[in-house]
């Protein structure tokens, strides 16, 4: 991918020398990075565009395999000399992540043009950052799933209330006594409550859209009013403000702090701060914990360990999670109690 010779005569419509002109556009593409491998797929032009997408100088790059872009790839990986073969024939799009000089990484889409007929003078590469597109679609997947899980759920939950209401309709029937009318009163009472509560999930569960810098105590501070009361105590620390919706928060903080208080008592300590790994905040206690065995249980829909829960809570605060692009795990606390873990989270500050 050489630019026209600097000897060659002429201007372009914008007036400048094509070899400039070509400059230019190489390097102004904005998100996208143009640059250049060899039939090896070796690096052989380094473009400013492409530094700003990635962060590498020229110097750390050219020479260097294509693969060093890829995460978790080097220069001499199969998968690299597949994705040469194939681009050798017909320009290719291929989609993975990628890697910073920083080692974070992006989700990239980049396309492969041969240079010439069969890519012996290598290959023009054009990279963009499509991280948004791919947390987007991953949004919208874990949005079908909870959405297929709230049917399915709802329509498993409402069948043995239904059959017992019609038991006992026919037992009326047939005796006339009002205990029959009793149990279907609270029979009904049930069945709305679930429908409260799958709705509640249901509402939790859309797409945050428009997210705003949300100061983290401060939600904690409005969560804890009603759901953690003296003699509870909760201790915190600072966590960055984060790109969220308030309201939403909120509700994740009191189901979590519910939780708490419900398991562990109401003398309960709770620890509230920021993950080591800087991607997210924990909400963790010195209660009872939570058995290896239950945790991939603990957020369904209608789990529940107490004889008077309901099982939504912590299904809430996955759905809320889940709305805004947040991963949700539950493990030990450093106490042996619950420790629940949100991470990917975008921090403000």
């Amino acid at each position: 991918m050489n630019p026209p010779s600097s000897g060659s005569q002429g201007t372009t419509d914008s007036g400048d020398p094509p070899d400039i002109a070509y400059r230019r556009l190489v390097e102004g593409m904005g998100p996208y990075a143009l640059f250049a491998v060899d039939a090896e797929g070796d690096v052989t032009v380094w473009p400013e565009g492409a530094r700003a997408l990635y962060g590498y100088d020229s110097g750390q790059v050219v020479g260097q395999g294509i693969g060093i872009l890829f995460a978790g790839l080097d220069g001499s990986n199969p998968s690299v000399e597949g994705l040469l073969d194939a681009a050798s024939r017909a320009p290719i799009e291929d989609q993975r992540w990628h890697e910073h000089a920083d080692g974070s990484v992006f989700w990239g889409a980049c396309t492969l043009s041969p240079l010439d007929d069969e890519g012996a003078g290598g290959y023009a590469v054009l990279s963009r950052d499509e991280t948004d597109r791919k947390q987007y679609e991953r949004s919208l997947e874990r949005q079908n799933d909870r959405l297929k899980e709230f049917t399915d759920i709802l329509s498993h939950d409402l069948r043995t209330p239904l059959s017992v209401i019609d038991g006992r309709v026919r037992l009326y029937r047939e005796t006339g006594e009002e205990k029959h009318v009793d149990a279907i009163d609270e029979t009904t009472g049930r069945m709305e409550q679930l429908v409260d509560d799958l709705l509640r999930v249901a509402r939790q569960g859309r797409i945050v859209e428009n997210p705003e810098p949300t100061d983290i105590e401060s939600v904690l501070g409005t969560a804890r009013e009603g759901a953690l009361p003296p003699p509870a105590a909760l201790t915190y620390e600072a966590i960055p403000r984060v790109m969220a919706d308030p309201d939403r928060l909120v509700e994740l903080f009191e189901n979590l702090l519910r939780n708490s208080a419900e398991h562990g008592g109401r003398s309960v300590t709770v620890r509230v701060g920021p993950l080591e790994a800087g991607n997210g905040f924990y909400v963790e206690d010195d209660g009872p914990g939570i058995p290896k065995t239950d945790r991939d249980r603990v957020f369904e829909h209608g789990y529940t360990t107490r004889e008077d829960g309901t099982g939504y809570g912590l299904s809430v605060v996955r759905s809320i999670a889940s709305a805004h692009g947040w991963d949700l795990a539950v493990t030990d606390a450093a106490n042996g109690g619950a420790r629940f873990e949100v991470s990917r989270v975008e921090f403000v500050d």
